[in-house]
C-alpha cells in the first residue's frame, strides 16, 4: 500500500494554511519544534488555535517570531538603509535550510526545490537571476517555518504521494512589498504554469487565494494534478485561512489514506492532436514545446519523415487531457507553426500509478518517479535535470549521477 494524500484547495493555499492542515490531521507542535528550531532563524513559537469558517471546523497555525525585523536573520549582509523591508536572498535562504540538519534530509530537499522554484519564479516576473532576487514576504522567517513545518508534517504522517485538485486563482489585487499588485501575483502565474487552474471561489472579488509559498510548497511534493485516487480514506484535515470569506469557507483540506497494493494501471481517454510540418524552422522547436506544454499538453512528440511533395517534414503529434485543452494547444499550434490545419482523435491510454521521492546521493539530493504495478515498483527514474545540475557542480559524469539517484531510490525503497 501507498500512503497518499490529496489536497482539495477549496479557497486557495497558502504555506499556513497547509502548516494548518497537517496539524488538524494530528500532527503535533511538539513533534515539529525540535526539529525547526535548527533552523537558524530567529526565536519563534507555533500556535495551533481550533476555529470554524462558514461553519467548516478546522486548525488555524500561526507562527510567532520574536523580534521586528525576523526576515532579515539570515542576511548575508546587512540591509541597505535605503531598503524599508526585510528580505532574503536565494543562497543565503538554501544555507538555512542546508544548515537544519534536525530536519530529515529529503525534508531539506523539498524544501530547496520550493524556494528554487520561487526564486525562478519571482526571477521570471522581474526580469533578473534568481540569486538577484529579493525575496520579501517569501523570504521572512514566518514563511521559511510554514513551508518547512509542512513538509515535516507530510513526513511525520508518512505521506509517500500527493496529489491536488485545480487551483483557484482569485481575484482583484494585494498590496505586498512591491506597492499594489494584480491577483494572481506575478510569482503565481509563473508557478501555476502547466497546472490547471480555475479563475477562482464564489462569486465575489476574493483577493488572494493561492500564495507563492502555498504553491511552491506543492510544486516541491505534488505527485499528480487532478483528481485522488481511488484510496482507502483514514482522516480528513482543514487548515484554515485567516480571512472569513463570504461565500466559500476559507479552508485548504487533506485527504488521507491508502492506495492499495492491488490497485490496476488506470485507464482514461485522451485526445491526440496532429500535424505535418515541411516548413517548420527547426531552431523555433524548442520554444513550440514548451508553448504546447503551458498550454496543458500531456505530452509532445516529434517524428521525422517526409510530405507529400517529398520534402523532409515533421509529424507534430501531442496529447491532451479534455476538449478545453485540446483549444488551447490547437491556438498554440496555429499561432507557433506555420501549419493551415490539423487533426484530432479520442484514444485510450493506460498509466501506472506514480509517485515521487528525493533521495540523497553522494552528490546531492535528487527527485525520482516512480511507477507501480499492484503495488511493486517497476521503473525508477531520476529527475533529469537535478542530475545535469549535480553533474555540472560536482564536475562528474552524467551518467555517474544517475546511477547513484537509481542505487539510492533502490536502497530507500527497496519493494
Amino acid at each position: 500500500m501507498t500512503r497518499h494524500l490529496h489536497v482539495d484547495p477549496v479557497s486557495g493555499v497558502a504555506g499556513d494554511m497547509l502548516l494548518g492542515a497537517v496539524l488538524d490531521l494530528g500532527v503535533t507542535v511538539d513533534s515539529l519544534l525540535g526539529p525547526l528550531r535548527t533552523l537558524d532563524v530567529p526565536t519563534f513559537s507555533i500556535e495551533a488555535k481550533r476555529d470554524r469558517r462558514l461553519g467548516l471546523a478546522g486548525t488555524h497555525a500561526t507562527v510567532l517570531v520574536e523580534g521586528e525585523d525576523a526576515g532579515s536573520a539570515w542576511m548575508a549582509s546587512p540591509r541597505p538603509p535605503h531598503e524599508e523591508h526585510a528580505h532574503a536572498h536565494l543562497p543565503d535562504l538554501l544555507a538555512t535550510i542546508d544548515g537544519a540538519t534536525g530536519l530529515p534530509p529529503h525534508v531539506r530537499a523539498q524544501a530547496r526545490s520550493a524556494y528554487l522554484a520561487l526564486a525562478h519564479a519571482e526571477a521570471k516576473a522581474h526580469g533578473c537571476a534568481p540569486e538577484e532576487v529579493h525575496l520579501h514576504e517569501v523570504g521572512a522567517a514566518d514563511a521559511l517555518i510554514d513551508l518547512c513545518g509542512g513538509l515535516l508534517g507530510l513526513h511525520l504522517l508518512g505521506v509517500e504521494s500527493v496529489s491536488c485538485g485545480p487551483l483557484p486563482l482569485g481575484s482583484g489585487t494585494v498590496r505586498c512589498a512591491h506597492g499594489v499588485m494584480p491577483v494572481p501575483v506575478p510569482a503565481v502565474t509563473a508557478l501555476v504554469e502547466g497546472l490547471p487552474t480555475v479563475p477562482g471561489a464564489g462569486q465575489h472579488p476574493t483577493g488572494e487565494l493561492c500564495t507563492p509559498t502555498g504553491v511552491a510548497l506543492l510544486r516541491a511534493v505534488v505527485t499528480s494534478f487532478g483528481p485522488p485516487p481511488a484510496m482507502r480514506l483514514d482522516a480528513v484535515g482543514l487548515g484554515l485561512g485567516t480571512r472569513e470569506r463570504p461565500d466559500v469557507p476559507n479552508v485548504v483540506r487533506l485527504l488521507l489514506g491508502d492506495v492499495t497494493g492491488d490497485a490496476q494501471p488506470e485507464s482514461q481517454d485522451v485526445l491526440v492532436l496532429t500535424t505535418v510540418l515541411d516548413d517548420l524552422d527547426g531552431r523555433v522547436l524548442p520554444r513550440v514545446t514548451e508553448r504546447l506544454l503551458e498550454a496543458g499538453a500531456l505530452d509532445v512528440l516529434v517524428l521525422p519523415g517526409h510530405g507529400k511533395k517529398g520534402r523532409p517534414a515533421l509529424r507534430l503529434e501531442v496529447l491532451v487531457p479534455d476538449d478545453a485543452a485540446r483549444e488551447q494547444v490547437s491556438s498554440v499550434i496555429f499561432r507557433e507553426t506555420p501549419t493551415l490545419g490539423l487533426r484530432w482523435r479520442r484514444e485510450h491510454r493506460t498509466t501506472l500509478m506514480r509517485r515521487h521521492c528525493t533521495v540523497e546521493t553522494p552528490f546531492g539530493a535528487v527527485s525520482i518517479k516512480e511507477g507501480l504495478l499492484e503495488g511493486e515498483v517497476v521503473t525508477r527514474q531520476p529527475e533529469l535535470d537535478d542530475c545535469l545540475r549535480l553533474a555540472r557542480e560536482e564536475g562528474v559524469p552524467l551518467r555517474e549521477v544517475l546511477a547513484a539517484a537509481v542505487a539510492a531510490a533502490r536502497e530507500a525503497n527497496p519493494e
